[in-house]
């Protein structure tokens, strides 16, 4: 098999700039290589090999030092952005610590980084010459046009899917009546075939490749889709209408480990703006952004259904996909378009780091459809909202206690009966809320319901599909 596309020497974007915390270490994975992100005191994004050569404890459970420096959290010992280790507590102010820190077997090695268009990117090789060859490529960003590509926020997320079928179903449009019904105006009825699925140019290693469609559904026929893989993870998709308009999907798609990916992508469009609903408007900024993420999981969770069954079938047949696929239609162009480019130029898969090797697993639904760990634990809003519940939960609780008490004073006190019902009932309106506020935190947590069946309703039932 002919590869020549190199896993290592690219450019990927691994996490939003507004998902880090300058005053901790990040820790992430890429190509199965386990990384730590952090501040130094020049204020620059550093990435390094996330274990200090010590004892090869994670330094992204370490702390940052009032010197700027990262501190391994086991023994002390502190390395600065260069990766040079500046402090080794145990051996003192003495000669023997000069020695140790300027050892090549102190240093932790450091990843060509830089910012772009609000995301931190990292040059995951470990070749002498990185730094060189990462100044001679640029990063796939959104291109510039018509509309403002600032006007919203990156959304990121990890999922337990792999790369593979990861960026496969994006290159799949016309799944998205049929997987998403009920969702967007997403519905089989209104679906149309797509005639003219065409690859624009030549197939290459570095470049990639593009792509061009016209619509699958009723309301958006009179399109034109123009769909860009920039290897090794970046889709391009601008969908231009006939009145002007357009809309541009930017979506990146990072191989972390075997069976997981990380997701980072925003929705750009003309006019982009935030809800004009002045009850929603008075909630706090964090909470605002927390309930709007709370919308996109059921797409998500109807995409993770149809991946990850995916991935099982293909994992059992134990066939390359073009024995295990039957791709008769122009609509899967796509899908055939990028495996030809993984299988020619890319060895079939991501180059996982160290000895990674890929073995599907079936995942439990509270495995798969936790969120948690896949969005919620590593966006700030999603987690401030969490904290702003309890609080507000904690305080519905104290009001109940002391309503329940003060209706019991009235009621000894013998004060009138309106008085003692319009205790009780803010009370039982107080506990009501909380109970609430319980549901809207779970949400943040799992799709598994808090209450009745464990059971993810993902699809409409035959009685709703049969309703409309």
């Amino acid at each position: 098999m002919n590869s020549q596309f190199s896993w290592t020497k690219q450019w990927y974007p691994v996490m939003p700039l507004s998902y880090l915390d300058a005053s901790s270490p990040t820790p992430i994975t890429l190509l199965g290589k386990k990384l730590v992100i952090w501040r130094n005191e020049r204020q620059k994004w550093v990435v390094m090999d996330d274990y200090c050569p010590h004892k090869l404890m994670q330094l992204s459970k370490g702390t940052i030092t009032e010197e700027g420096h990262l501190m391994c959290r086991h023994h002390g010992w502190c390395f600065n952005g260069e990766g040079q280790c500046t402090h080794i507590p145990m051996l003192g102010d003495t000669q023997a610590q000069q020695t140790a820190c300027n050892s090549l077997k102190s240093q932790v090695r450091i990843y060509p980084t830089q910012v772009l268009q609000g995301l931190l990117w990292v040059w995951p090789d470990e070749s002498p010459t990185a730094f060189e060859e990462s100044s001679t490529k640029q990063p796939a960003t959104i291109p510039e046009c018509d509309p403002d590509v600032c006007a919203t926020d990156w959304h990121m997320s990890d999922v337990p899917v792999g790369y593979t079928v990861s960026v496969e179903s994006t290159f799949d449009p016309s799944h998205a009546n049929f997987l998403h019904e009920g969702l967007g105006g997403f519905s089989p009825q209104t679906a149309v075939p797509i005639t003219e699925f065409n690859v624009v140019g030549q197939i290459s290693a570095e470049d990639g490749f593009t792509l061009k469609h016209g619509g699958y559904k009723l309301d958006n026929q009179d399109m034109d889709a123009t769909r860009k893989f920039s290897p090794p993870c970046c889709n391009t998709t601008v969908y231009r209408y006939t009145n002007g308009k357009s809309l541009i999907f930017q979506l990146y798609f990072i191989p972390t480990k075997p069976g997981y990916c990380r997701y980072i992508g925003k929705f750009i469009t003309e006019g982009n703006s935030q809800t004009t609903n002045s009850i929603f408007k008075l909630l706090p900024k964090d909470l605002r952004t927390g309930l709007m993420h709370l919308f996109t999981y059921k797409l998500g969770d109807q995409d993770l259904t149809a991946m990850h069954s995916q991935e099982t079938i293909e994992s059992s047949l134990n066939q390359p996909w073009q024995k295990a696929y039957f791709m008769p239609s122009p609509a899967d162009v796509g899908i055939v378009t990028f495996r030809k480019w993984l299988d020619e130029f890319a060895g079939g898969q991501p180059a996982w780091q160290g000895n990674l090797q890929k073995s599907h697993k079936s995942l439990s639904d509270e495995q798969l459809y936790d969120r948690w760990h896949r969005h919620t634990k590593h966006c700030p809003s999603c987690r401030n909202s969490v904290i702003f519940i309890e609080k507000v939960q904690k305080a519905c609780n104290i009001a109940t206690i002391g309503l329940v008490l003060l209706t019991l004073v009235f009621s000894l006190l013998n004060l009138p009966l309106t008085l003692v019902l319009a205790t009780t009932g803010l009370g039982v309106l107080s506990l009501f809320f909380s109970e609430k506020l319980e549901d809207i935190r779970h949400l943040f947590l799992s799709s598994i319901p808090r209450k009745g069946l464990p059971v993810v309703k993902v699809f409409p039932t035959q009685t709703q599909t049969s309703e409309k």
